[in-house]
């Protein structure tokens, strides 16, 4: 799976997103917030495992652990509450659709580092469904297809995530599939580089 980390792009995730106005942990979330910001992430986990622990609902710190633990490479630990945020949300929560789209496409490269391709795929192919403009979902379904080495999918996904790639996130790039190491063994295949030159074009 690709793994890329923007700063901006982190910033999207999380800016904008507030607790509820009763709850009382608003002070211990701007801390967290603080910690995050200044790079203390150890801290800022320690922070955000406590405000969660004690409202599990609060979707402003739930997101801000999920990006914390995945900032720190602790992909199987981030799946949780990234699973929550999505939870809360399916239930009424608001996210923008800049936040909406991270989130999913961060959840399905944390399944695909930890081996759950299954859940990885199926969440990519909902996303798909719902939000089909985000060519990321379908670059995120090129990597699994590539793990599966289902070659027609993996150049369908491809094509199908350079024909949207206009509708990328401000401070997000297209993925390089050419330097990806999840389609190195396609790196001598003649359809593979074909695909490459045209939407490189």
């Amino acid at each position: 799976m690709r793994m890329i980390l923007l700063a901006a792009v982190a910033t999207a995730l999380v800016c904008g997103i507030t607790a509820p106005a009763q709850n009382q942990n608003v002070d211990k979330l701007h801390e967290a917030k603080k910690l995050y910001a200044a790079g203390k992430l150890q801290e800022a986990e320690t922070a955000l495992l406590e405000i969660t622990r004690h409202d599990p609902f609060d979707i402003a710190a739930q997101m801000y652990l999920g990006q914390t633990l995945f900032r720190e490479e602790k992909f199987s630990d981030a799946i949780a509450p990234y699973e929550k945020v999505r939870v809360l949300e399916k239930g009424g929560a608001k996210l923008t659709l800049s936040q909406h789209r991270i989130l999913g496409d961060q959840l399905a490269i944390a399944y695909g580092i930890s081996g759950r391709t299954a859940d990885s795929k199926a969440l990519l192919r909902e996303l798909v469904r719902t939000d089909p403009e985000y060519p990321l979902n379908y670059y995120n379904l090129a990597c699994v297809a590539a793990d599966e080495n289902n070659k027609p999918d993996v150049l369908k996904n491809l094509s199908l995530a350079f024909q949207h790639k206009d509708q990328i996130l401000s401070g997000e790039e297209m993925p390089d599939p050419a330097s990806d190491s999840s389609f190195k063994k396609y790196a001598q295949d003649a359809d593979f580089k074909a695909l490459l030159a045209r939407v490189e074009k």
